[in-house]
Parts: structure tokens; C-alpha cells; sequence
């Protein structure tokens, strides 16, 4: 499974991103991708056990997202948790690092690269001449 991140992967859409086959997971140079714990929903005027049902599902989420993410980036269950507690924002780069991708595309790099010219020759070509005097 090829896993592309064009935009930005956060929580569990960056849990999706790292789960890709090795070696095939992708991300864009300048996407975003976050961890973050799981979040309660709002609970408004619900009964207090209604309140305690949630809760301990969350902390459920919260544990196997750790163990997944731990998984699929090669961190261990301490690394991520501690990164979890506040949200975690990587840049491509920083995702690279972490484990959640194995490459950074960036289309056509080498070949805009070797397709640059010298500053006299685009001058040339673009009717640009420079003068002695004024």
C-alpha cells in the first residue's frame, strides 16, 4: 500500500500515512503531519457515567494509537506517548526522522536542477542587454 501525503495528516489520518507498506510511504515537502492525543467529545449535559463511558474509551484510543504508531514508525511506546501529550507537528523532514514516511517527494527536483542557465544566457533570452554606459 503506497501512502501519499499531499497536504496535512493529522491524528489518525498520520497514523494511515505511517501505516503504509515500507519503503512506499510519501509526503510532499511541504505537507504537515501531526500526532495527537484523542479527544473527548463534548459531553454537554450527559449523565455522569455517560461522562466516565467516553472517558475510559478515549484513554482505550489514546493506547492503541501509541501502539500503532509506535509499530509503524519504529519509536518506542515511551517515545511516542511522549510526544503525544501535547500536539506533535512535523515537517517533512522532521516525518522522515520520526518514521512516519521513508521518502519526501518533490516532482522533478534533479530536473529543474539541470535545467537551470547561466544568468548571461537567460539574459540573452530575454532580450535583456547590459550596457557600459548610460
Amino acid at each position: 500500500v503506497h501512502t501519499v501525503c499531499v497536504g496535512a495528516a493529522i491524528g489518525q489520518a498520520c497514523l494511515l500515512l505511517s501505516a503504509g507498506t515500507k519503503g512506499k510511504r510519501f509526503m510532499m515537502p511541504h505537507a504537515k503531519a501531526m500526532i495527537q492525543q484523542p479527544r473527548v467529545p463534548s459531553s454537554g449535559l450527559m449523565p455522569a457515567s455517560d461522562v466516565l463511558i467516553r472517558a475510559k474509551e478515549v484513554i482505550t484510543n489514546r493506547d492503541i494509537l501509541v501502539e500503532l504508531l509506535s509499530k509503524h514508525t519504529g519509536n518506542s511506546l515511551e517515545t511516542v506517548a511522549n510526544v503525544m501529550r501535547r500536539p506533535y507537528y512535523m515537517d517533512a523532514p522532521k516525518a522522515k526522522e520520526f518514521g512516519v514516511i521513508d521518502r519526501i517527494l518533490w516532482r522533478g527536483q534533479d530536473q529543474i536542477i539541470a535545467d537551470v542557465v547561466p544568468s548571461e544566457e537567460f539574459d540573452k533570452n530575454a532580450g535583456i542587454r547590459s550596457v557600459e554606459r548610460v
